[in-house]
């Protein structure tokens, strides 16, 4: 299944049959059979279960976008094992996530995983979340819904076009520095690399060493 959910933006929804076991912040590959189409993208919904969940921006002319836009219910993939060291770390320090455009989605299957994983507090999370525009951001109200169910959890804003007083007019690593993170913070930048380049140059100026940050990089 599939819809689309911002501009620009689709989200896709694979039944695999057997549930699947990947730490949150994995990605996969996917290839629609019978073409030469192969993209990695991360899963957006907790481990688990038999489907899997992807937020796809749509490129004009892009392989994978054309067959998006072509396919039907029913239409057969295949689907890589998972793979990737961005995922969450089960650590007790705070954590800060840093996303970019599509870049929310490793974090969306991170939130959704520790919302229901434990009952036990979690460490402060603060979600730095970025977009074109409001018309390019996803899943905003399940957002907000997991801040008001998690409270050690924060969430700011940044577009880089449009006016409103709630929202950061420019990048999400403007704020990392106004965030006053704590010196034991773990890192975590997903999105395009010039952000995620921005991100790992913002938090080092911020006094958190490069070693503790996380980067996944989307094209």
């Amino acid at each position: 299944a599939f819809d689309q959910v911002a501009s620009e933006i689709v989200r896709l929804e694979l039944t695999i049959g057997e549930k699947i076991v990947f730490e949150p912040g994995q990605y996969v590959r996917i290839h629609p059979l019978g073409t030469e189409v192969s993209r990695s993208y991360s899963m957006a919904n907790a481990p688990g279960t038999d489907r899997l969940e992807f937020f796809v921006r749509i490129v004009p002319g892009g392989a994978f976008s054309s067959w998006l836009a072509n396919a039907k219910i029913g239409d057969a993939v295949e689907i890589s094992a998972p793979h990737g060291t961005f995922f969450l770390r089960h650590e007790n320090r705070p954590r800060l996530f840093v996303a970019g455009g599509t870049g929310l989605a490793p974090f969306l299957s991170m939130l959704r995983t520790t919302s229901v994983e434990s009952t036990t507090p979690q460490p402060r999370t603060t979600v730095v979340i970025g977009a074109r525009t409001h018309g390019h951001l996803i899943a905003m109200d399940e957002l907000e819904q997991i801040r008001a169910s998690m409270p050690g959890v924060a969430i700011h804003v940044a577009v880089e076009q449009g006016d409103d007083p709630a929202t950061h007019r420019g990048y999400p690593t403007d704020l990392i520095a106004q965030l006053k993170l704590d010196a034991n913070t773990r890192v975590y930048l997903c999105g395009p690399p010039p952000m995620v380049e921005a991100g790992r140059s913002a938090t080092e100026s911020a006094g958190l060493p490069r070693k503790e940050v996380l980067c996944e990089r989307f094209t």
